[in-house]
């Protein structure tokens, strides 16, 4: 079920990045103003583009962590420039030391999320087994450029969490009922997806 979701999330038509990034990142920046260690990611691009929230957020001295993939996991390292390319298409600073550093606050990307709130990744388990090895539990925001949500259980005991979510048009927080709402869907032309898949 999840692999098949996963494939309709993808399939979600995303025009406006742009637009709907600037949207996405400015109410992403009302979270992190609150926050000093924030937890990141570079974007990929069928992702939200937050590097214009990373600019802003450096210049307010944040401090900015970013994920360094290592193995089936990644580390979590300070944020610098210059970025290179690595696996997956993914850049990373080439900065490769790991920061012991107690982050406050987490903003994941998300390829779909499911009635429980846990998210729906790349299949690649990374940020499961990340979250999985931390000691403690920061705030978690999901994350999306338009809304890929299942009202059927879809997802692991092991997939992570999110304390709330925010896309184009859409934002909940857990535990709020209104994200199985039908304005949300007509909103946000996202897919809500209730059929067993």
């Amino acid at each position: 079920m999840k692999k098949a979701f996963r494939e309709k999330c993808f399939n979600v038509k995303k025009y406006n990045r742009y637009y709907y990034s600037k949207i996405i990142s400015n109410q992403l920046y009302e979270i992190c103003k609150n926050h000093k260690r924030i937890l990141l990611f570079i974007p990929l691009e069928n992702e939200v583009d937050i590097n214009g929230l990373i600019k802003r957020l450096r210049r307010e001295k944040k401090e900015i962590y970013v994920p360094f993939m290592e193995d089936l996991s990644f580390k979590m390292v300070k944020y610098t420039l210059p970025l290179k390319k690595k696996k997956f298409s993914i850049l990373e600073p080439l900065n490769k030391n790991k920061t012991l550093a107690k982050i406050d606050l987490a903003i994941v990307p998300i390829v779909g999320m499911d009635n429980t709130f846990k998210r729906v990744g790349f299949g690649k388990g990374m940020y499961d087994r990340f979250f999985a090895n931390l000691k403690y539990r920061p705030k978690i925001v999901f994350v999306q450029l338009k809304p890929c949500i299942s009202k059927e259980k879809i997802t692991d005991d092991f997939d992570i969490e999110g304390d709330e979510f925010i896309s184009f048009k859409v934002r909940s927080k857990n535990g709020d009922n209104r994200i199985n709402s039908r304005y949300f869907y007509l909103a946000s032309r996202g897919i809500f997806n209730s059929k067993k898949t």
